[in-house]
Formats: C-alpha cells, sequence, structure tokens
C-alpha cells in the first residue's frame, strides 16, 4: 500500500515527466532523453590535478573492484560505478575524503572549460555555492588567478568554503553577496554566471529534486536571471568573456534571457564554445518566439548527451567602448560608496607581517618546511584566532580591484587555527603544502589508510612520532592525524566524511 509520501513522490514524478514532454519537439532524440531520466544520476568525480591524474586515480579505483569512464571533452573527469565491489556515496569515497577529488556532475564541466580563466585574471564566479565550479576554474588558472566566489546565502557561503577547502585552494576569495546588487569592485576578465533557474535538468526518477511548477515557476525564474546577466555583463571588463549557464531545458530561462540582453546593449556578442563541447546548438525559434541566428553558438546538453545532469550555457565577449562598459571599476566602487554614505563592510586582506612570522616559524618547527618557498606568492592574514593564505599572481600588481566594497567570508584558504594548547595546520593547510612537509610525516599505504578511515585509530608504523602529524598516503599528504600513546588517527573534519 502507498504511504502519503510514496504517493506524493509518485504524483511529482508524473507532473514532472508530463512537463519534461514540451521538448519532445526540439530534442534529437526523445527516446533517449525520456531513458536518460529513469536511473539516478551516476557518480562523477572532478579530479584535483594538483595532487593526482585522472589516470592514477582511475587505476586505483579499478584495482578496487570500481568501473571508471574518462571523458575527452572534460578531461578533470572521471566517471565511477559499482563494477564487482559496491559503490558507496560519492561523498564518502576515500579519496574525496583526502581531497583527490571532489563529486561534481561532469555537465558542469562545461561552464568552467567556456570561461577558461588565465592566471592573473580577475575571475567572479556569480552563485557560486556548492564550489565545484569555483575549484575547476581555480583548476584551470593554476589557482593563480584571483576568483571571487559569491553567494546571497551565509549557509551556502559556509558549504563553499568548506568545499574550497577540501581542494586546499588559495586563490580564491568567498564573499557573501547578492550578484544582483554585485557592486562595481573589478571590471573582471571573466564572469561565470550559473544562475538559479526552474532545475529541471536535476531530474532524475530516482531522487528527483525537480519540483514541477509549470508555467508558474519559469516567470519569477526569467526575472531574477535578467536581472544577474544584465548586473554582470555591467561588470564584465572591455575585452572580457562571460558565461552564462542554467540546468534548465527552457528556453524562456535560457534563449529568451540571452536574446533579451544582446537585444539591450550594443557591446555584447556570442562567441563559439571549446570545440568538443557536447549537447545541441541553441535554438532559434521557440513556439512563436524568434531568437537571433547567433543562438545556435549556445549549446543545450540533455542528459542522454552526457549521462549527467540536463544544462544550458552560452559564451559572451563585452567588446570595448560600447553603452555599459565596466570603466574605472575602483574608483567607482569609491564614488558609489561615498553617493550612498556607506562604508566597506570590512578592510580587503593584506599582508599582516606579524602572522606571516608566526605561521613561518610554526610551519619550519613543526614540518619543516622552507616556508620561503611556500609562502612568497601568498598573503598571509589573520582574522580572530585563524591565519589564511590568499594567492596573489604577480599579474595581479597594479590591477583596479577594489574587494573592501564586498562583504568577505573567507580570504582565501584558512591555514593555521590558534588554541589554547597552541597553533593546528589546519588540513587544507598541509594538503596545500604537500611534499615540502620534510618532518612529523606518519607514512601510510592506500589499503591501511581505508581501514584506519573506516575502524579508527592503528598503531603509528612510525613510533617515534608524537602529537599533531601529516599524514601521507601512497606520497600524498591526506590531511592531519595525531598520534597518541602509538595510536595514529585521523584528524579530517567530519564535514569532509
Amino acid at each position: 500500500m502507498d504511504t502519503p509520501r510514496s504517493e506524493d513522490r509518485r504524483r511529482r514524478i508524473e507532473a514532472s515527466l508530463a512537463w519534461l514532454a514540451r521538448y519532445d519537439a526540439i530534442v534529437d532524440d526523445p527516446a533517449a532523453f525520456r531513458a536518460a531520466l529513469e536511473p539516478p544520476a551516476p557518480v562523477d568525480l572532478l579530479v584535483h590535478p594538483g595532487r593526482t591524474t585522472p589516470d592514477a586515480l582511475g587505476n586505483a579505483l579499478a584495482a578496487r573492484g570500481l568501473t571508471v569512464e574518462t571523458f575527452d571533452w572534460a578531461p578533470h573527469h572521471l566517471r565511477v560505478g559499482a563494477g564487482s565491489a559496491p559503490l558507496p556515496g560519492a561523498g564518502t569515497l576515500p579519496e574525496v575524503v583526502f581531497g583527490l577529488a571532489i563529486p561534481q556532475g561532469v555537465s558542469s564541466a562545461t561552464a568552467a572549460q567556456a570561461l577558461a580563466p588565465r592566471a592573473g585574471e580577475v575571475v567572479a564566479d556569480l552563485c557560486a555555492a556548492p564550489g565545484g565550479k569555483t575549484a575547476l576554474l581555480s583548476f584551470l588558472a593554476d589557482d593563480r588567478a584571483r576568483i571571487v566566489a559569491g553567494d546571497p546565502s551565509a549557509d551556502r557561503c559556509g558549504l563553499l568554503v568548506t568545499n574550497l577547502g577540501r581542494m586546499a585552494l588559495t586563490g580564491p576569495l568567498v564573499v557573501k553577496q547578492d550578484a544582483a546588487a554585485l557592486p562595481p569592485v573589478a571590471a573582471f576578465d571573466a564572469i561565470l554566471l550559473d544562475a538559479p533557474c526552474t532545475g529541471e535538468g536535476t531530474f532524475r526518477l530516482a531522487a528527483p529534486r525537480f519540483e514541477p511548477r509549470g508555467e508558474s515557476g519559469l516567470g519569477p525564474a526569467r526575472a531574477l536571471q535578467r536581472r544577474l546577466l544584465a548586473r554582470a555583463l555591467d561588470r564584465l571588463a572591455p575585452g572580457g568573456r562571460l558565461v552564462y549557464a542554467t540546468c534548465s531545458y527552457a528556453p524562456e530561462e535560457n534563449e529568451q534571457v540571452l536574446a533579451e540582453a544582446l537585444a539591450a546593449r550594443d557591446d555584447v556578442a556570442l562567441a563559439p564554445l571549446p570545440d568538443g563541447t557536447p549537447g545541441l546548438p541553441g535554438l532559434t525559434a521557440w513556439n512563436e518566439q524568434r531568437f537571433p541566428a547567433e543562438m545556435t553558438l549556445a549549446r543545450r546538453l540533455f542528459p542522454h548527451h552526457t549521462g549527467s545532469w540536463g544544462f544550458f550555457l552560452a559564451k559572451l565577449e563585452k567588446r570595448g567602448g560600447g553603452a555599459g562598459a565596466a570603466g574605472n571599476s575602483a574608483a567607482a566602487a569609491h564614488a558609489s560608496r561615498a553617493s550612498t554614505g556607506t562604508a566597506a563592510p570590512q578592510q580587503p586582506p593584506a599582508d599582516d607581517p606579524e602572522a606571516r612570522t608566526e605561521l613561518t616559524a610554526f610551519l619550519f618547527d613543526r614540518f619543516g618546511v622552507d616556508t620561503d618557498a611556500a609562502l612568497a606568492e601568498q598573503l598571509v592574514t589573520a582574522r580572530g584566532r585563524d591565519l589564511w593564505l590568499l594567492a596573489h599572481p604577480d599579474a595581479l600588481a597594479g590591477r583596479d580591484v577594489d574587494l573592501g566594497a564586498l562583504s568577505i567570508v573567507a580570504p582565501g584558504m584558512r591555514a593555521l587555527h590558534r588554541t589554547n594548547t597552541g597553533p593546528r595546520a589546519t588540513n587544507s593547510l598541509l594538503r596545500w603544502l604537500g611534499p615540502r612537509i620534510t618532518r612529523c610525516v606518519a607514512e601510510l599505504d592506500g589499503e591501511t589508510a581505508r581501514r584506519m578511515l573506516a575502524y579508527g585509530p592503528l598503531p603509528c608504523p612510525d613510533q617515534s612520532l608524537r602529537g599533531a602529524v601529516a599524514v601521507r598516503v601512497d606520497g600524498v599528504v591526506v590531511g592531519a592525524g595525531h598520534v597518541r600513546d602509538g595510536m595514529l588517527q585521523f584528524e579530517i573534519p567530519a564535514a569532509w566524511r
């Protein structure tokens, strides 16, 4: 007998499938599209290129009886299947817990790859939580771009900080910010706008996240997307590029939003996406509406194209000197605050000599780190009882960036926490330092590490170690540990497991 919950779920699925039938006329294979909605979403992983490679990680997973699939068009991703071994949840895979990868649907890779940020650029990732796209943006720029990653929700900012910390990235700066009211803090070289949407592309039968609202859901979503895109284009530097993306199939949220933005400005145009981007071209017509011919440069990704979520993306480029140019952004930010009578929420990050000295002494004394080399391109800042690292690429010198206009949640990567018993290195810091750590290291093989992760403390291989240590598994530092009475335990945060 059906319970009220199962009956509600059945009705929700039926309503969703009925709504998605509106796309049968524009999809290349309606039967394949429907079939792709039946199974749950696969387990896709974004691999951290600074800590391992897809080949190495894939071989390790295959050796444990799991199946692994790679993607020519998404070289940083793997798809993991059960094979001959049970497949745990993606977040509980040891490789994810150890920071070698992070769960991310492979369709999402297309947005960051299309934006293609470069070292030294000033980049905005608007609506950034939970952080997978921010991480890939940072990987693509070798963690040497100034990435301002924002979200208007404090809880989602916390999730963003957590996931970037897992990846041990010092380039992104997390801010609590409504992207529709983004102040003129910079003329951004590149902007990723993965806009809030109805989310119909996330629908899979086993765990439907999409809440069908029909026509009533399209109007509010489109209104927000129009505001977000207009503000983002205002903040884009002449010559800059913007990727607009949603996880919706609806032309009302995609081509229509873009067509209205293009009609309102004379300084932006659609640009080609990278060769090999999967999916179908954007639409030039929907029902009674007509869209510009250049809309075919966009891409529509259905689940049968990638095996992942449904997705839409388009790339826009901004010409110099046209209407709406970002102009001298830092000066504009100061003028904006002066005209409204508001002050900057806080001081922007700056190097703190005392904090640098404290961190340098601790890292050398405890872990034997050559800090002159390790910290040469990092700002060291203090906030409360924490010390933070924030990359400061040389190419940013002299750039017109006014971060003081933003409400900064995390000025980079949390590196050190001061406790009543002394300083403690974060797991993020130890992962980031990696091979620079030369002492107080507990060496484990993969099998022992997985056993310790599952069952708790085990005898430390090096009985001379005491107290806080870095744990290295198969040659890669995975985080912090503690040795007491000869027993080694992980101190990886519960939020990362």
